[in-house]
């Protein structure tokens, strides 16, 4: 094995992890794979870019969920992922198209971890190859390509590459890679950490290596992991961030999910189970159970009993709180009690699995040496998925802008709606000002008891908010009902909180108070009277589809588009962007009395109707509104997804 040829390979994987992802490259900067945990993750990575260069000893007081502590700690800190994309954001790619690059990068290092791990035990290169292309696609990976931290596993294998290395040729070189692989793994992911130190130490004793100098590497790399591991247990002990037995059992597989699919297309008949969580379907792929018993005719007796005790190691630990071992691991071990999903134990299993795999392909081609070539076809073939990606929103709101300048103590946005607050942690990364809002998988006690106060529109809210120090509040006109206006005009009349001013922002703007301070203007009156308000920018939205019905052959797409400076057209764009077409302009004038400012406009409602999907859209589709203006400047609202027959 020379340098080249792993470049060659590594080349190789992320051609495919380009092909197989499309069109993710092309909509680098906004794809995700849907409007939630992207944002989160999007999120995460910038704040360890932030706060590395800004404030290196507070990485973990991240902006979120003010006034909380540790608020890094209530997801995973993707530190080891972060890093690597440090060159990027110093030359200034977006958060998101880092994020994307993460992805990118996520199944490339998959393919190439894998390859590097087969091909160390097998010498056979199409056995490297083919493995390489089943654990970066396999339908696990997919399932979860909303969390990089998950396509970003290629860690896994190079940690076992390593160890494996180090057994045969115990060196001190060998074993500071080793524990490189470890930190690295560790600081990526940390389920790879517990799951990966509960592996590795099965196959030292598996191996049994020379144990001095990979103890002083471990031991070592164990000393820059601690740093990042203790905010989450002083977080778990300060506000008690640990699973229920219930929560754990709920997430723990049972067999019979290893043959649930994740509702890809496949040239088989598999199983389904739509109750079932995504987290639980755990099926691999035909092809691969099918090389995993023919890897027996090797009688290669000790990779055999590697991979074998990978796969069951990850088999036994996916079941969760139904066996005794994994009991024994939440009941004793630190850690494992903030481990929500233990069915991500299979993600051990895909280890052996993709070893497996090499080790059949390694005894077939040494037969036929063609088949390798066809094996690694077939494996792309068969996990090959459609993915339907959706748009984030392209670029800054003004009110960020402001944020990012003005440098506000401590912000609130209103109103706290659950679906609403992965858009704000993403369009946090455009300030990076502490926020009393955020999303995770734990919500600490003070933000539980604000949002439970917005939810009611209480009185109290801003006393609250007061109290905690926020110094200002943004309220999102769009997404207030009758009642929120009624709370935010009692608010404003006893001087609780004082209009800033206005930004644009969707149709109704993005209004920002002070708290503690009076201010007030008319136009603030119009909008809690529920009445629209003036935009300097171009602006507009899309009435129909809702995007919550089935649309069944007809389909009409109509909405408004409205601009200071007239439209000069709309188009519909689906297939992520690839399939445009043009929307009519028509006069409304109901909507021309209600936008009345707007006399460079004059045709303000746009329509298409259409008497079938068209045969270039799939059925599971996305639409996009392209609004040109007169000055021949692009807007493009919201995406929405469509499943359309």
């Amino acid at each position: 094995m020379t340098p080249k040829q792993h470049a060659a390979a590594f080349i190789l994987f992320a051609l495919l992890a380009i092909f197989m992802t499309w069109p993710l490259l092309p909509n680098i900067g906004r794809a995700v794979a849907y409007p939630g945990d992207p944002y989160i993750n999007t999120w995460v990575l910038d704040w360890d870019w932030h706060a590395t260069f800004h404030q290196p000893g507070r990485l973990f007081q991240a902006n979120i969920f003010y006034p909380a502590k540790y608020s890094l700690a209530f997801s995973e800190n993707l530190y080891g992922i972060a890093i690597v994309l440090f060159p990027l954001r110093a030359a200034g790619v977006t958060p998101l198209a880092a994020y994307n690059v993460a992805m990118l990068l996520g199944y490339t290092l998959c393919g190439f971890g894998a390859y590097l791990l087969a091909r160390e035990i097998t010498g056979s290169m199409w056995g490297a190859i083919a493995a390489g292309i089943f654990y970066a696609f396999l339908p696990y990976r997919f399932t979860h390509a909303p969390h990089v931290q998950y396509v970003w596993a290629g860690t896994l294998p190079l940690l076992l590459y390593a160890l494996v290395r180090y057994a045969r040729q115990p060196d001190w070189r060998h074993a500071v890679w080793f524990g490189a692989a470890f930190l690295w793994n560790g600081l990526s992911n940390v389920h790879f950490f517990l799951f990966g130190g509960v592996a590795v130490v099965m196959t030292v004793a598996i191996l049994r290596p020379p144990l001095a100098r990979i103890a002083v590497a471990g031991a070592v790399a164990m000393l820059v992991i601690v740093p990042f591991l203790y905010p989450y247990r002083a977080a778990s002990k300060l506000y008690g961030m640990e699973r229920s037995w219930d929560e754990t059992m709920g997430h723990s597989a049972e067999p019979h999910d290893w043959l649930l699919n994740n509702f890809a297309w496949r040239p088989y008949p598999t199983a389904d189970d739509p109750k079932a969580d995504p987290e639980r379907w755990l099926f691999p792929g035909a092809l691969a159970l099918c090389l995993a018993v023919v890897a027996f005719v090797s009688r290669e007796w000790k990779p055999l009993t590697l991979a074998w005790s990978w796969v069951l190691l990850g088999f036994i630990g996916s079941l969760g709180l139904h066996t005794p071992f994994y009991r024994f691991f939440f009941t004793y071990v630190p850690g494992f009690r903030a481990v929500r999903v233990p069915a991500r134990w299979a993600l051990i299993s895909h280890v052996g699995l993709a070893l497996l795999i090499a080790i059949a392909v390694a005894a077939i081609t040494r037969r036929a040496a063609w088949a390798g070539i066809i094996i690694a076809l077939a494996f792309l073939v068969e996990l090959h998925q459609s993915i339907r990606w959706y748009m984030a929103p392209a670029g800054e709101r003004p009110v960020d802008r402001w944020a990012a300048s003005a440098r506000p103590h401590a912000m609130a946005e209103l109103p706290i709606v659950h679906e609403n607050e992965y858009e704000v942690m993403l369009r946090a990364t455009a300030h990076h000002r502490p926020i009393v809002n955020g999303v995770s998988g734990f919500d600490p006690p003070e933000y539980t008891r604000l949002a439970n106060l917005c939810e009611q529109w209480s009185d109290d809210l801003v006393p609250e908010l007061a109290r905690i120090g926020v110094t200002n509040v943004v309220v999102h006109a769009d997404s207030l009902d009758a009642a929120g206006r009624l709370w935010l005009g009692k608010m404003v009349d006893a001087g609780q909180l004082g209009l800033l001013r206005r930004f644009d922002g969707g149709v109704g703007g993005d209004w920002l108070f002070r708290v503690g301070v009076r201010g007030d203007s008319p136009e603030l009156r119009a909008m809690l009277g529920g009445h629209a308000t003036y935009n300097e920018s171009t602006f507009g939205a899309l009435l129909l589809p809702t995007g919550h019905e089935m649309l069944k052959g007809p389909a009409t797409f109509s909405g408004v588009a409205l601009s200071p400076f007239g439209i000069r057209e709309v188009n519909l764009l689906f297939e992520n962007g690839r399939v445009r077409l043009p929307a009519t302009l028509k006069s409304d004038s109901a909507t021309s009395r209600w936008y009345r400012w707007y006399d460079a406009t004059t045709k303000p409602a746009y329509v298409r109707a259409f008497a079938s999907r068209p045969k270039n859209i799939r059925p599971n589709t996305d639409v996009q509104v392209e609004i040109i203006d007169g000055r021949g400047e692009r807007l493009l609202l919201d995406d929405r997804w469509l499943d359309w027959y």
